[in-house]
């Protein structure tokens, strides 16, 4: 399926994306770039909750239960701007000293964000082929699975809704804040198509308008950083390419676009001479947009707080010496001695609470020294080594640091550069020697650097933004030219300097678990492979339940072909002993009863099979807790080949009667 045919999916899945929030923020008394930038979030954050009231109160999730919620939401918002008077407030601004953009400074805006989204949208699109092309990634195929399992229930609810991931054996907590979005978008037959479009809207739509969001409350009086912002976002490989396709995280991805967003509406809630009722109005739309980041990952708290701490403390501390020379110092200190106490409370719950405490004790190898890691970063270069250098980002790396001194110097948002000296010293935690005991401190990331390098992305760009303003009025003043153009002479140098953007670099990310073979993290389905699946829907019965190792790629058949597999993840389910007893035992089934009893139980009818191994030239995934179920050799009786692509072949199974 080519990528002109899900096009209007594409956009309408950016409208309900962004619509709704934007207009809830609106309606609030919340103003232009900020309420667009913020939007993803605060939708994000309603359509969590709406997902698990819907589940309590037994509505089904559909894209009209979900739209008549949003509406409701936005009903509630369009109210209380009323009742506090702030949607009409002349004062209403998002920030106290911002001007509002110029026409012609809308269209500068306009432009360059058509470049750096289009780059960024058009190298997704072409890394990944076609619009239907499977990506191949552990999470990837459980979140594919995930999305059928939504449409097919209609729960999308983040207490249990995804039970059916785990054969109903467990009703775990887990984000499904981007299966509830995904799974009803319009425009899309299959989930695979609906899956890879919203790649393109995080990265192209959500990720760049929160950050255009945040360069305007960081430099409120200057027009410029917003507009570098966008072309300067699609020279980034670090996300959202690592994190929608290597990783195939895209709950994460949806925390880590609203992040921005969010951080700009922290600042306008709390800083700017501001009437009580707008600070209350932007404080009830904060609350929402934090519940999306969140909602949408749990890791999304603590890079809410490994961001925003740096941010608070200087609001807080800059309200509290306002109030110290207005004659209450001794309120202010109080409450500030409070506030460091909270903070270093909460993080002692955090690092002793059971379910956070299993997460950061997940054991990650990392590399022999911290050199790799910071050269990696540095170059914008993927924390994990398969991928060629084909282009660097140096040239915008030099625009950070400038950007971070110039903010020292001037006093003016150095809270950037502490949250940024936080995210890189994170990230070299996890992605250096395992026995350093601070390295505990990135377990809130899974000790994942290719996870936590995405959040040094963010303050990143906004100091590389300060800086490249700069370095334009500078080189305006010293040639005699105006602004916009030297402006324009700048992000020419950094496209000509970055290899057109990272075009290569992109690409090549986002090809290597799509379209690239052997796939990088090893090849779970050839093309002649995917092709077979998909014949499936009409080559298997509609009451066929196929039983294949997962790595072999039977998962697939699930949420490409409607036919129900034993596995719907590649990970084991847990308190499934039938389930285990074929995953170690299944070729065993000639003279073992209890295998065929297993079979019997879980109404086994077909048997995916593939011979492909991990020392063939696609180089297949390897996994080796299923030995029972690998390269299958299906002969005898009991055996009817139904189906076959490349390696692998599809089996009537009656040998356990």
């Amino acid at each position: 399926m080519s990528w002109s045919e899900v096009a209007p999916g594409i956009l309408g899945l950016a409208l309900i994306w962004v619509l709704p929030g934007y207009a809830v923020l609106r309606l609030l008394g919340a103003r232009g770039l900020l309420a667009l930038g913020a939007g993803a979030g605060v939708t994000s954050g309603l359509v969590g909750v709406l997902g698990i009231v819907y589940d309590l109160v037994g509505v089904p999730w559909s894209l009209t239960t979900m739209l008549l919620g949003l509406l409701l939401a936005a009903g509630t918002a369009a109210a209380a701007g009323r009742l506090l008077g702030t949607t009409t407030d002349p004062a209403g601004v998002t920030v106290a000293g911002e001007r509002r953009l110029r026409p012609v400074e809308r269209g500068w805006l306009a432009l360059t964000w058509l470049l750096g989204g289009g780059v960024l949208a058009g190298a997704m699109m072409h890394g990944m082929g076609r619009a239907d092309q499977p990506p191949q990634a552990w999470d990837a195929v459980f979140h594919l699975n995930a999305l059928w399992f939504v449409r097919d229930t209609g729960n999308a609810s983040s207490l249990g809704g995804l039970s059916p991931m785990y054969a109903e054996t467990v009703s775990p907590f887990y984000p499904a804040v981007w299966h509830a979005l995904v799974a009803v978008a319009p425009g899309f037959d299959r989930v695979t198509e609906a899956a890879n479009a919203s790649s393109l809207v995080i990265g192209s739509v959500v990720w760049i308008a929160g950050l255009v969001a945040l360069a305007r409350v960081v430099f409120p009086a200057r027009a410029l950083p917003a507009v570098l912002v966008p072309v300067l976002a699609a020279t980034y490989v670090t996300f959202p390419a690592i994190a929608v396709s290597m990783l195939a995280v895209w709950p994460f991805a949806l925390s880590v676009a609203c992040l921005p967003g969010t951080l700009a509406l922290v600042i306008a809630t709390m800083r700017g001479v501001l009437s009580w009722r707008m600070h209350l109005a932007l404080a009830a739309g904060l609350v929402v947009a934090v519940a999306g980041v969140v909602l949408a990952h749990p890791s999304g708290l603590f890079s809410l707080m490994l961001l925003g701490l740096p941010l608070l403390t200087v609001l807080l501390a800059r309200q509290l010496r306002r109030q110290a020379r207005l004659g209450s110092p001794v309120l202010a200190w109080s409450v500030m001695g409070a506030w460091v106490v909270g903070v270093a409370g909460v993080l002692l719950f955090l690092v002793t609470f059971p379910p956070v405490r299993s997460i950061m004790d997940y054991e990650r190898g990392g590399q022999d020294s911290y050199l790799p890691g910071i050269g990696s970063m540095l170059l914008d270069h993927p924390l994990i080594y398969v991928y060629k250098i084909t282009s660097v980002n140096l040239v915008v790396t030099l625009l950070v640091l400038l950007g971070a001194a110039l903010t020292v110097r001037r006093t003016h948002a150095r809270w950037l550069v502490a949250s940024l000296l936080a995210a890189v010293v994170l990230t070299l935690l996890a992605a250096g020697p395992p026995e350093n005991p601070w390295r505990v401190l990135a377990g809130f990331w899974y000790t994942q650097a290719s996870r936590l390098n995405q959040l040094v992305v963010v303050p990143a760009l906004v100091l590389a933004a300060g800086g490249g303003a700069w370095l334009a009025r500078l080189a305006a003043a010293r040639l005699r030219v105006p602004v916009p153009a030297a402006a324009a002479g700048l992000l020419v140098l950094v496209a000509v300097l970055t290899s057109g953007l990272r075009w290569t670099s992109q690409t090549q990310v986002m090809a290597s678990t799509y379209t690239t073979y052997p796939i990088a993290w090893g090849t779970i389905l050839e093309p002649e492979e995917i092709e077979m699946i998909d014949r499936a829907a009409e080559s298997l019965p509609p009451d066929a339940v196929v039983l294949g190792e997962p790595v072999a790629g039977s998962p697939y058949l699930l949420h490409r072909a409607d036919v129900q597999v034993v596995h719907p993840q590649l990970s084991p389910i847990p308190d499934s002993p039938e389930r285990t007893l074929l995953e170690e035992s299944f070729e065993e089934w000639e003279t073992r009863p209890d295998v065929c009893e297993a079979v019997r139980e879980l109404g086994i009818t077909h048997v995916y099979a593939d011979s492909l191994t991990f020392h063939d030239e696609l180089n297949a995934k390897w996994e080796e807790t299923t030995p029972g179920l690998r390269n299958l050799d299906p002969m005898g009786p009991g055996w009817r080949k139904v189906d076959e692509g490349g390696s692998a072949s599809l089996w009537e199974f009656s040998g356990c009667g």
